[in-house]
């Protein structure tokens, strides 16, 4: 995702830019690691960091390229980002955390765990993927 971004856009790295690559590398290592006989909830919190990060680095990316005069037909079309554009992200990292404290208090090793993952995997990747078409579907 973040080699795309930086092959897609123009603009002047920064030292961010040198660092960023290897935080979400040490992130999807993280939960590589945490994975285990028994559900680790710190696993849901990883994966939460994981949509952060790549949320952001996008956000960032992009507004920076916005600024390449040699964009502007492109991004011309693009509407800045609001707070509803993060409304998928925020839903997914918010789902994380709520079934990664749910885990926690209840300290549900069977039936919580397999709910979240369905439901964070499926129901809730299922309406954000939903809810971008419809987003294109609409502003044609």
């Amino acid at each position: 995702m973040y080699s795309t971004m930086v092959m897609g856009s123009i603009w002047q790295p920064d030292l961010k830019d040198s660092i960023i690559p290897f935080v979400i590398g040490i992130q999807e290592f993280m939960l590589v690691t945490l994975i285990g006989e028994e559900f680790n909830t710190l696993w849901l919190y990883a994966l939460g960091s994981v949509f952060i990060s790549a949320n952001w680095v996008s956000h960032s990316s992009l507004r920076r390229a916005r600024q390449n005069p040699e964009k502007e037909e492109f991004f011309g079309k693009v509407e800045l980002a609001t707070l509803r554009d993060f409304c998928p992200a925020l839903t997914i990292v918010t789902s994380l955390v709520i079934f990664g404290i749910s885990i926690d208090v209840t300290q549900n090793q069977t039936w919580l765990p397999l709910v979240a993952l369905i439901v964070i995997f499926q129901i809730v990747f299922l309406a954000v993927c939903g809810a971008q078409f419809w987003d294109c579907m609409t502003r044609r």
